[in-house]
């Protein structure tokens, strides 16, 4: 019988580290039914080897996302250090695994759920409201509305021009196009011709 279930209030919002806390249950787990059912100093090496394993990728896991986020110095060295106390607690336990006992398997068992509970719902769920509103922002950020490029300008301009040009059109179509029409005409044509070859150059 499992001693420890995910609950949803355990969820950071991240997936990737949801995920990898959920790995820590599994393990968490094994180690209660070793301890209830066939504990040997060999299962107990096992787990913690995977444990080990564990703790090199779920740790590099938010301490890099740590770096990339430019987490707030202070908050990254308290939780790296986090980390390094968990570490050393099992390197306390590798270290004595020949004389290892039912009592110390409790023991380590105990601190593995108590570290659940507290490193996920105060020091991941702090770090995990970070990264969020990071993405959030970088998110709106990405959608600010960006000057137009000198093309997309340009574009506009000539069918302006176009239209002018156009109007100007009818108007010789109706007979009424004067000298002063006809060379605003002339010119229209020349600055439309210009900005559509700067449109091709870009």
């Amino acid at each position: 019988m499992s001693l420890f279930y995910w609950k949803p209030e355990y969820s950071v919002g991240i997936k990737k580290i949801d995920s990898q806390h959920q790995s820590l249950i599994l393990l968490i787990n094994e180690l209660h039914d070793s301890i209830e059912s066939n504990f040997s100093e060999q299962s107990f090496e096992n787990i913690l080897k995977k444990l080990f394993d564990y703790t090199r990728y779920h740790f590099t896991t938010e301490e890099e996302m740590m770096e990339a986020s430019n987490y707030p110095k202070g908050q990254l060295t308290k939780h790296k250090k986090q980390h390094q106390l968990f570490i050393a607690e099992l390197n306390g336990c590798q270290t004595d695994i020949e004389n290892v006992s039912l009592e110390d398997a409790v023991i380590i068992q105990e601190f593995l759920v108590n570290w659940l509970k507290n490193h996920i719902l105060k020091i991941d769920t702090q770090l995990a409201k970070y990264l969020l509103d990071e993405t959030q922002n970088n998110h709106l950020l990405s959608k600010t509305t960006q000057p137009e490029s000198p093309s997309h300008q340009d574009n506009h301009e000539a069918i302006k021009l176009i239209q002018e040009i156009q109007t100007l059109a009818k108007a010789a179509m109706n007979q009424d196009l004067n000298k002063e029409n006809a060379s605003k005409l002339s010119k229209l044509a020349d600055e439309l011709l210009e900005i559509t070859k700067q449109s091709i150059n870009h």
